[in-house]
């Protein structure tokens, strides 16, 4: 399985800043931490850190193609707490996923394990925020962790005495729910789609494609066994799509199967 870490803001823009800290600084540090525990279960790619996925995303010059990855996780901290002196109450983790996400199995485990080490659990939430929306576009799950809030003098002090330890839990519990095991980084290597080819679409996937359908969840009836024809494959807003004969619609290569 491949997964891509995202460090969220950067390239000048530093994100939420407090006395306990800087946004795009931590966020880079937790990235490097879960690749490290994370890279003995999976391919693990950091987003450039010196870039800033987000203004990419705007810009369409995304540095990475998402549907090379099986999972996209994009880490931030939360603010808005106010919360310099200390209420002896933190603030806590939550995570979104965009509202096309069919479950939630991973973020769960993720926010879940960082509460169990002194943080309140927000759950998880769903919006379509601009760089996982994006990802979901082409066809791989993915969330937005929101670690803690930067802002909450609570939340910062377990954070600096376990920042460590919050990232190696978020990588055990992202290998946990996708069931991987050590050395399982090589993935196997999967026919190729193209014109011509009969597939099956995966759970979760949804239109691709330039109309008003795009983004909105391809319907259950036409996913799993059901198989379609490929008529042509190319790129639709930087994700690379098929379009399939029997629906006549684009659907992301990556949220297909070749049979």
């Amino acid at each position: 399985m491949k997964i891509l870490l995202i460090s969220g803001h950067g390239a000048g823009d530093p994100g939420a800043v407090s006395q306990f800290g800087k946004e795009a600084d931590e966020t880079i540090y937790m990235v490097e931490e879960i690749k490290k525990t994370l890279s003995a279960y999976a391919k693990v790619d950091l987003y450039p850190t010196e870039r800033n996925a987000y203004k990419d995303a705007k810009a369409g010059k995304l540095a990475v193609d998402f549907g090379n990855y099986g999972y996209v996780l994009e880490v931030h901290f939360n603010s808005g707490a106010a919360d310099l002196k200390g209420n002896g109450r933190t603030t806590g983790t939550e995570i979104y996923v965009t509202t096309a996400e069919k479950t939630v199995g991973v973020e769960t485990k993720i926010v879940q394990s960082i509460a169990a080490l002194g943080f309140k659990n927000r759950g998880v939430k769903r919006t379509n925020f601009t760089v996982i929306y994006r990802a979901k576009a082409a066809g791989v799950s993915s969330a937005l962790l929101e670690v803690c809030f930067i802002d909450d003098k609570d939340d910062m002090s377990i954070y600096a005495a376990k920042k460590a330890q919050i990232a190696a839990t978020v990588a055990n519990a992202i290998a946990v729910q996708f069931g991987l095991k050590k050395g399982n980084q090589a993935a196997p290597v999967a026919k190729e789609i193209k014109a011509g080819s009969i597939v099956t679409i995966k759970s979760g996937a949804v239109y691709g494609g330039l109309s008003s359908t795009r983004g909105k969840a391809v319907p259950a009836a036409q996913i799993g066994d059901k198989k379609h024809t490929v008529e042509k494959v190319q790129t639709n807003k930087g994700v690379k799509e098929a379009k399939l004969k029997e629906i006549n619609s684009w659907v992301a290569v990556a949220s297909l199967t070749a049979v």
